[in-house]
């Protein structure tokens, strides 16, 4: 008797197409306008998996959503994309070696700020004002810095942003409170690495540098950072760790995220939570050489702000390391044992699903958690198990579900966006438990 398994694609225009396996055969039904023949590449790459791969056809899994998009905002195609964030006025904002791209959500170009340099992240906040983590070139007794900056992008919504505010380093960051040197050499050797937007609209700023030694006029370079919309720096967390690995700590941080992300709604619970990763390379800003750091036994780190009569204090966040320790509640964890090579992006479903999303440029895969800390997905209903699906994917690749050195990753409605850098694509991926 013959078995039969269909594999439903969805697609940006809204429509569908399904693959039908019949025995050992394939048929297509209603995908010739959108795949064309049975030779073109897509087709080709479905056949042989299905070839290769007796179980390629999966219950649960991320299927990619074509087209990729491979064209900026200014016209052509994009030029090592490093970070992607799908907004909360529903456009998407990326950012490449040529400045930030803003467009809707089938692809379609909304406008473009060149940013000489480009940007190597982006995030929004809940009143539409777009951070974009950069560099520039600014002069001190006549000599030309190039410091690590964040931009903050205004009237979006105009088609025409403005630049609105620049926090510096050093100058915004209230490291050198009691003496205010002019930068120093290793300034320009800074970091900004990501942005993370609080239930206020304050936001946290990982950074990143080579100046660690504490007890200096000099707070750690590796540090996470609050600052107000108007770039009034409110913390440094030094109660982080910036040399020595730990369940509390910021070597090299690569990320923040905190759990405030689309869909919009009219409030956020109030807490300064938050998801760091930290880095086991670290790249000299002047030469691109890369400066090796040791993998890190744990190098994503979820941190809970907890209030207590001295203050906040940032705690490990012990239920995710804990639920390690029992196997019965899955097969991968968050806080698994040297789990990730070099993570480079996070984000979070802010949409009830509660993902958390860790993509590891140093094994070119995208790694999806429960906000448990389990790796994988809720099970379909009627599952034997009630164990998280592992849907985690990825390898080194062109192909439609591998990456090349990815260095962002953003979720919304359902779709994750991966900023393929090595591939100058942005990929897009959605959960499919449609299977018959």
């Amino acid at each position: 008797m013959f078995s039969k398994v269909t594999y439903h694609f969805g697609l940006s225009l809204g429509r569908s197409c399904a693959i039908t396996l019949v025995g050992i055969g394939i048929l297509f039904s209603g995908c010739d306008s959108l795949f064309g023949s049975k030779q073109d590449d897509v087709t080709k790459e479905i056949f042989d998996a299905a070839k290769s791969d007796p179980t390629f056809i999966k219950d649960v899994e991320y299927v990619p959503l074509f087209p990729f998009f491979t064209n900026g905002a200014n016209g052509i195609a994009f030029d090592e994309p490093a970070d992607i964030y799908p907004g909360f006025d529903e456009l998407i904002y990326v950012v490449d070696k040529n400045g930030l791209h803003i467009l809707t959500s089938s692809g379609t170009p909304a406008a473009f700020v060149h940013i000489p340099g480009g940007g190597s992240s982006v995030t929004q906040d809940r009143r539409l004002s777009v951070y974009v983590t950069a560099r520039k070139d600014t002069v001190v007794l006549g000599r030309t810095w190039n410091l690590p900056v964040v931009l903050r992008y205004d009237e979006i919504e105009t088609g025409n942003p403005r630049l609105a505010h620049i926090i510096w380093h050093p100058f915004d960051d209230d490291s050198r409170k009691f003496t205010r040197p002019d930068p120093t050499d290793t300034d320009e050797q800074v970091q900004f690495t990501g942005v993370g937007v609080l239930f206020n609209n304050n936001i946290f700023v990982s950074r990143r540098g080579p100046e660690n030694t504490r007890g200096s006029v000099i707070i750690p370079h590796n540090t996470i950072m609050e600052f107000t919309p108007e770039g009034v720096n409110i913390q440094s967390l030094t109660a982080l760790h910036s040399t020595r690995p730990s369940l509390r700590s910021a070597v090299y941080p690569a990320d923040v995220i905190t759990f405030v992300h689309p869909p919009q709604r009219s409030s956020f619970e109030q807490s300064r939570h938050f998801i760091l990763a930290q880095s086991a390379a670290l790249n000299d800003v002047a030469t691109g050489d890369p400066v090796p750091v040791p993998r890190l036994r744990f190098s994503v780190l979820s941190i809970r702000a907890v209030v207590t009569s001295d203050g906040i204090e940032y705690q490990t966040d012990t239920a995710k390391l804990v639920i390690t320790g029992n196997p019965d509640r899955g097969d991968g964890f968050l806080y698994g044992d040297f789990k990730f090579t070099n993570p480079t992006d996070l984000t979070f479903a802010s949409d009830g699903t509660n993902y958390i999303y860790v993509l590891d440029g140093g094994s070119d895969s995208l790694f999806v958690f429960t906000n448990a800390g389990i790796e994988g997905v809720a099970p379909p209903v009627g599952a034997s198990s009630p164990k998280p699906v592992v849907v985690s994917f990825g390898g080194t690749g062109d192909g439609s579900t591998q990456f090349r050195s990815p260095l962002g990753v953003g979720y919304a409605r359902e779709i994750v966006y991966v900023a393929d850098t090595g591939n100058n694509r942005i990929s897009r991926f959605k959960l499919n438990t449609d299977f018959e």
